[in-house]
């Protein structure tokens, strides 16, 4: 794997730039990101949250790339958004997520605040803040039950929260988009995060990075495992990278 050769690096936003898996951004992590603009080196924000929000994060931030937000359901920048999957489908995944809600509600399960701004994916945040592959699961069986998922959704934990999309979403596909509006290409990219819902951007990325305090369904298909946890993570790859580059 060469450091070198990255161009562009696609960073999850929570569990990767925050503290934990708090909603407190790292300090370390912000630093570490300032330093790769300056050196040329683009950073895609890449986020299960709504478009507004991500946006947000990139002015306060710093960042000059597209971002891509619900969970690479779309990209965009302050004058542009592009959605990957049809407009159908988006509404299909509405309401599935309101009839799981029906279901889960009676066991202290609530919408994302955010959902009333999310197109395509929808969030249910679980009782006690942090979602699991196992809430997923039972999540996609009562869908499944309910005969959404041979519709065309999946369903998907972030951590923080149950999502419910089509299935033509995915973060790897939501970077490929922002990389070749660029003019790079998914070899250039270093792609960092936590969670499942960051396998296939890892997995499609030519180096893909997971924090120590990750997932294991995401440790298992990165080629690296950073020996810090999330913001202290992603600051320990950006410095990898500038040192790399600064010898080659």
């Amino acid at each position: 794997m060469d450091l070198s050769s990255v161009k562009v690096v696609a960073a999850d936003v929570d569990g990767t730039l925050t503290e934990g898996v708090s909603f407190l951004l790292s300090l370390e992590a912000i630093r570490a990101l300032r330093e790769l603009e300056r050196a040329g080196i683009k950073v895609i924000l890449v986020s299960g949250n709504s478009r507004p929000i991500t946006l947000t994060l990139k002015r306060y931030l710093g960042t000059t790339a597209p971002v891509v937000y619900e969970n690479g359901c779309g990209c965009g920048d302050y004058s542009w958004e592009d959605y990957v999957v049809e407009r159908n489908m988006c509404m299909l995944a509405k309401e599935a997520a309101d009839m799981l809600l029906k279901v889960l509600s009676v066991k202290g399960w609530k919408p994302s605040w955010q959902n009333p701004w999310r197109r395509c994916d929808f969030a249910i945040n679980a009782p006690g803040g942090e979602a699991s592959e196992e809430d997923a699961q039972k999540a996609y069986q009562i869908l499944d039950e309910l005969g959404y998922i041979k519709q065309g959704l999946v369903v998907m934990a972030s951590r923080h929260a149950v999502h419910i999309m089509p299935k033509g979403c995915g973060k790897g596909k939501g970077v490929r988009r922002v990389v070749e509006r660029l003019g790079y290409e998914m070899k250039d990219v270093l792609a960092v995060g936590d969670a499942e819902n960051d396998v296939d951007m890892i997995k499609e990325a030519g180096i893909g990075v997971a924090v120590a305090d990750a997932q294991e369904v995401l440790k298992r298909v990165a080629d690296i495992v950073a020996p810090e946890p999330a913001g202290r993570g992603f600051a320990w790859i950006a410095k990898k990278v500038l040192e790399a580059r600064s010898s080659s």
